[in-house]
């Protein structure tokens, strides 16, 4: 049972970050820190062994009851990039991301931490099912946003907004 990496043109699903670290947003290792010619000794770390292994087993289970539309694991390159890559393959549409949810207040280290997590995509009518999951086994997630037709990404953080343009990024 595979999951998709592409977003899914469905106005009625929501797109979720599952954090499977539940340490602080760190830049050191990361793509980003690469790109300014650094390296950084703060890098991620995976706080807890055991949530990890729950968190994984957890999608393993939203997998295997096919209640994930698309999924992308966050690694090289932090979520903006995970976000960005969830569309590039899909010629239509883009994202609304809301980050506020997200504890860390650094609108860089959000976007470009590589701290070890997930972003899926879930059909409205299985939310439900799903947080039940999550909660049920102690698993941190937040709501980040929805599929748009417009060809951005278009991300807000307390009162400021930026803008993506996916094929211009691609490309």
């Amino acid at each position: 049972k595979v999951v998709s990496p592409v977003l899914v043109n469905d106005e009625k699903s929501t797109i979720y970050h599952i954090d499977f670290s539940f340490d602080k947003m760190r830049l050191g290792g990361s793509a980003f820190a690469q790109s300014l010619n650094r390296i950084g000794d703060d890098v991620p770390t995976v706080q807890n062994p055991e949530y990890f292994r729950d968190a994984f087993m957890a999608i393993q289970t939203l997998v295997e009851k096919r209640l994930i539309l698309a999924g992308h694991d966050i690694s090289a390159g932090g979520l903006i990039t995970t976000l960005l890559e969830m569309c590039f393959a899909n010629s239509e549409g883009g994202m609304e991301i809301n980050l506020n949810k997200l504890l860390e207040d650094d609108i860089i280290k959000i976007l470009f931490s590589e701290n070890p997590g997930v972003v899926i995509q879930v059909k409205d009518k299985h939310k439900e099912e799903v947080k039940k999951i999550l909660e049920d086994a102690s698993i941190g997630f937040a709501k980040l946003g929805k599929p748009t037709d417009e060809r951005h990404i278009l991300v807000t953080k307390g009162d400021a907004t930026y803008q993506f343009g996916i094929d211009y990024l691609r490309d």
